[in-house]
């Protein structure tokens, strides 16, 4: 096989239709990719987490005194790392042709820290492995989760991101573990030749992966056929409207073309105009949430167990299974949000984690009974946390949608789902700081008891906050008395982003119209049409499109 053929089968740009094109670029192989490189990039970071003291007195020759402040340290470099390259990563993504190059790019990154982690021996070397580490975190979060968006049908938003959630929290609870066992039983070296292993592993997936933009030179258009003899290309727009597989960000587009006045895209960069949105800041207080719930077990569950149970280190990692398996849930949770909208799946899991916390307070002896009590309330918030997870990831992108439905254009050519995800990675990045260092505090200062009984009220507070824009904001057809599903307050042939869950559009009451012509009354919806032969869309006012026909 030719050198050139090689390099066309991996990076897809190649004249002739790559090999195995359907599979490589559907949504299935991406939503897989995307999960596991988030996986690999999240189990590398927390690998090194039980590894790191041993390392720093070993092979950094630093003072066992020294040892907390170093480490304190290194948290603080990876988040300014991730801090920095999360908007920065996403201006790029959001502003080139296609989001595979950047993908790669985090994937270097990634190889280059776990590198510098192995061979490095002094401070420095084991600093600046941390700040790659968490640009690399950065990129591989915010445009993994724009290519995403860019791939599912816009119905099928929050179940992705379910399969997605599955591969952080699985790798944030199996990283610690692994590293601690096999630190303990094979040393440092066999560590990061587990880490290289997963890498190279990713390095395929990601070198598979065909974008649909990309994909599209080599596909055929949809047949549509010519019955009545009209034109085959208002044909073929109107069969791309109805399709209910168009992505959200081809929806976004398609409705920018339709409209009367196009903004110039704003100088100000879009990851700050979305701040301005109270349906992002809403969904980005439930990720800090989210981070910080499950983040705060990492600092205070291994020592309650040890201490209550008297468990060594192998047993107070297997413990956080009972967080980890009840992930598998998500894409159903997230199946569930995209027909019915978020708002209660996570404003019901927010409070129901109230009662879940308090009961935390039981498990106080080494007995089966306790241990098992444990474990089910450890499953139950798992699950909750699952539940609303996915809803959440989505409505970051909603946001975006919404905002670009007022202001036309105001986004560029290509949008801001990935700067809109850089904002997801650092709300989420900021939640896994807060919980550990406030759950450790709390556990200290007043104890056990005390502090799972404050993060209860602080679940139940969030879900009284929370309500109001998640999904939109609130409406009485949202009230749990008068619920009418986001699917069916539009017709048939609507818009696609009229249709999204929870979108704030999709709540709009129908403007009707009524005339007595032969007995027939007649109800019409507001809405963009473009007459016969005009090639600029126009604004039809129902009552006139009525009064025409009575005429």
């Amino acid at each position: 096989m030719p050198a050139s053929r090689i390099l066309g089968f991996f990076t897809g740009k190649s004249k002739s239709r790559p090999i195995w094109l359907n599979w490589r670029s559907s949504k299935e192989f991406i939503i897989a990719t995307v999960s596991f490189g988030i996986f690999v990039d999240i189990l590398l970071y927390s690998i090194v987490v039980p590894v790191l003291p041993f390392a720093l007195v070993s092979r950094a020759k630093v003072t066992e005194d020294s040892v907390q402040g170093w480490i304190s340290i290194m948290l603080a470099v990876y988040g300014a790392g991730l801090l920095v390259a999360s908007p920065i990563f996403g201006y790029i993504a959001d502003h080139t042709k296609y989001r595979r190059s950047p993908f790669l790019w985090g994937l270097i990154l990634l190889a280059a820290s776990t590198a510098m982690f192995l061979v490095g021996n002094s401070i420095p070397v084991l600093v600046v492995a941390r700040l790659i580490q968490g640009m690399s975190g950065g990129c591989i979060w915010v445009v993994g989760l724009a290519l995403v968006i860019d791939t599912v049908p816009a119905n099928e938003q929050a179940q992705s991101m379910g399969f997605v959630s599955i591969g952080l929290t699985a790798g944030s609870s199996l990283g610690p573990l692994l590293g601690g066992v096999i630190y303990d039983k094979a040393g440092y070296t066999a560590v990061f030749i587990l880490a290289f292993s997963v890498i190279g592993f990713d390095i395929i997936m990601r070198l598979l992966v065909i974008e649909k933009a990309a994909a599209k030179q080599w596909m055929p258009e949809p047949s549509v056929p010519d019955a009545d003899g009209a034109n085959l290309e208002d044909q073929k727009l109107e069969a791309k409207k109805a399709n209910p597989q168009e992505n959200i960000r081809d929806a976004m587009l398609k409705s920018r073309d339709a409209a009367t006045v196009l903004r110039k895209e704003s100088r100000v960069p879009a990851i700050f105009l979305l701040l301005k949105s109270p349906r992002t800041l809403n969904s980005l207080f439930i990720t800090v949430m989210l981070g910080s719930i499950f983040t705060a077990f990492d600092a205070v569950l291994p020592l309650r167990v040890k201490y209550v149970f008297h468990f060594n280190s192998t047993a107070a990692g297997l413990i956080f299974l009972a967080i980890i398996i009840p992930t598998l849930v998500a894409p159903l949770c997230g199946k569930i949000s995209d027909k019915y909208g978020p708002r209660w799946l996570v404003v019901t899991a927010f409070f129901v984690c109230l009662p879940l916390f308090i009961l935390l307070r039981l498990p106080q002896r080494p007995v089966a009974g306790h241990i098992a009590l444990l474990c089910a309330l450890l499953f139950c918030i798992g699950f909750v946390i699952s539940a609303s997870m996915p809803g959440a990831m989505s409505e970051i992108s909603i946001s975006v949608v919404e905002f670009e439905k007022e202001s036309p254009g105001i986004f560029g050519e290509k949008g801001a789902f990935a700067q809109a995800y850089a904002l997801f990675n650092i709300a989420w990045s900021l939640g896994s700081v807060v919980g550990p260092l406030l759950g450790g505090f709390l556990n200290k200062a007043i104890g056990w008891n005390s502090m799972v009984l404050l993060f209860g009220f602080l679940c139940l507070l969030t879900s009284f906050v929370t309500i109001w824009y998640t999904g939109g904001k609130i409406t009485k057809d949202d009230l749990p008395w008068s619920y009418v599903k986001p699917s069916d307050r539009v017709k048939p042939g609507d818009v696609a982003l009229d249709a999204l869950p929870g979108s704030s559009s999709s709540s709009g009451e129908e403007k009707t119209s009524t005339s007595k012509a032969g007995g027939n009354v007649e109800s019409t919806r507001l809405e963009s049409a473009v007459e016969p032969g005009s090639p600029e869309p126009v604004e039809i006012d129902s009552i006139r499109a009525v009064d025409a026909k009575t005429t």
